[in-house]
């Protein structure tokens, strides 16, 4: 396939964008006997996987190419196989494997969900024990240090040095490098 009917078949406005494409997918054309570029098939096929990638929301950035593998059964000496663990192992990955990107997202989100479902749950009040010891040791914590603990930056209202928090307040009190430092005081009701 010529460079023209690459251009058709991809809807590209440029030769340039068809060259990005190859560039990306890490090919060059080869020419024929006139010295005019042209594609392979086995060419057109990465072209059209990274053309499918484009049309799902992707770049050239994060394209990866398909890869595929194929491997032979290789024989001894006296012209039998190789043995039994080997022409098992042969066998299995003898057939050429192509992976496409559904595929592989698929196995990705199959595996997050199971290192998901062993992780230990998290203590949603594991907080409340570390800002009793900032205030027990009188700590000034910084304004990272106080939204890793309570999942939000403290802000005070305009014209208050105050930040309220459920059962906590915290104070400014001057700053820990570029950042506000802050006391902490559990509020207790009466």
């Amino acid at each position: 396939m010529n460079i023209k009917e690459l251009c058709d078949r991809y809807k590209l406005q440029s030769r340039k964008s068809l060259y990005s494409r190859l560039e990306a997918v890490g090919l060059k054309f080869p020419k024929d006997d006139d010295g005019k570029a042209y594609a392979t098939e086995p060419m057109i096929q990465q072209l059209d996987d990274l053309d499918l990638h484009i049309k799902n929301g992707g770049s050239l950035k994060n394209y990866t190419p398909v890869t595929s593998v194929t491997t032979h059964l290789e024989l001894a000496d006296n012209g039998n196989l190789l043995d039994d663990t080997t022409q098992t192992t042969q066998l299995a990955t003898q057939q050429t494997t192509q992976m496409s990107r559904e595929e592989l997202l698929e196995i990705i989100e199959v595996l997050g969900s199971a290192i998901a479902s062993r992780l230990q749950p998290i203590n949603p009040i594991a907080y409340n024990h570390s800002l009793e010891q900032a205030q027990e040791q009188n700590w000034i914590l910084s304004s990272k240090e106080v939204k890793q603990l309570i999942g939000i930056k403290p802000s005070c209202p305009k014209g208050k040095n105050v930040f309220t928090r459920g059962c906590w307040a915290f104070t400014k009190a001057g700053k820990i490098g570029n950042q506000t430092g802050w006391r902490v005081k559990k509020i207790v009701e009466d």
